[in-house]
């Protein structure tokens, strides 16, 4: 399920922002998006994510700014100089001026850029501590609630949208329910003047006649493959009822739905009006399968 979800948190002079983009998968694809300083994050926070998401595609950012004094959001902060790193900068110049005959000065924006620059690096390696792990891990559980509501409300529609295809699944498994009795005589029909062709004049056995009846019937019989695509469609409908984490369930259920029509329609090839009127079924009973599959792929 799809769903895109940001929240934000400051404390410890930073401000936390934690954005979560979800897309469709089969299966869980966590790509992390965070400060290389910070792997530890992903190390704290990846069973969490795991145990609130367990299919899609997931790409979570982290991101840190510092706050103005007081701790409020927004805004820029106040420039924080690492007076050693300025100190270090400078004498570095110097040196490199003695040695290459050099008369320029240092810049002053150079120094703050440089010295800046650092203190903020010093943030990013040093800034996971009570108060910034405090602010990460309540803009990533907000982020997470935001995020599941999204794909929540998707999943809901998903579940009617499965539903319906059950229904229509279910009357086309009806309508070749009434046609089989039908198609089975037709089968008879057709056995008996294909058996009068081949033998003419001369009197067939009625033993053999009835063997091979027996056979033709065994073999064009669909009523197994009916029970079971009702049974499936009403596994289908109690896993949703029931909801949770069916979505692996469900496209299990959906591949076995797909075998029984295919292995249906193998059967009814010839028959007559009435094998032409289950295979029109049979076609219109895969699409709805092929339609389910798709969306259950999506569910969680």
């Amino acid at each position: 399920m799809t769903g895109y979800a940001q929240a934000r948190h400051a404390a410890g002079g930073m401000s936390i922002t934690v954005t979560l983009k979800a897309v469709n998968h089969r299966h869980l694809d966590l790509r992390w998006q965070v400060p290389e300083e910070w792997e530890a994050v992903t190390a704290a926070l990846e069973p969490r994510l795991r145990r609130a998401v367990r299919r899609g595609h997931l790409d979570i950012r982290i991101a840190a700014e510092r706050t103005p004094a007081g701790g409020a959001t927004g805004g820029a902060g106040p420039t924080r100089v690492d007076l050693e790193q300025a100190d270090a900068y400078v004498h570095a110049h110097r040196e490199l001026a003695q040695r290459f005959g050099l008369s320029d000065p240092p810049l002053v924006s150079e120094i703050l850029r440089v010295s800046s620059a650092a203190g903020a690096g010093a943030v990013a390696r040093g800034g996971l501590g009570e108060a910034p792990m405090e602010a990460i891990a309540a803009a990533f559980e907000a982020a997470l609630a935001a995020l599941n509501q999204m794909r929540s409300s998707e999943g809901g529609r998903l579940v009617q949208d499965v539903l319906v295809r059950c229904q229509r699944v279910d009357e086309a498994r009806a309508a070749i329910a009434g046609e089989r009795i039908t198609l089975e005589a037709a089968l008879f029909e057709r056995l008996r003047i294909r058996i009068r062709e081949l033998l003419g004049d001369y009197p067939a056995a009625p033993e053999r006649i009835l063997q091979e009846a027996a056979l033709l019937a065994e073999r064009s019989d669909i009523s197994e493959e009916l029970t079971r695509l009702e049974a499936h469609i009403g596994q289908v409908r109690a896993l949703l009822a029931v909801g949770g984490e069916v979505g692996k369930r469900l496209d299990f259920l959906a591949q076995e739905l797909n075998r029984e029509a295919n292995t249906l329609l193998s059967k009814t090839g010839t028959g007559g009006e009435a094998a032409l009127h289950i295979t029109s079924q049979g076609l219109e009973l895969k699409a709805e399968i092929e339609k389910m599959r798709e969306q259950v792929q999506n569910l969680e």
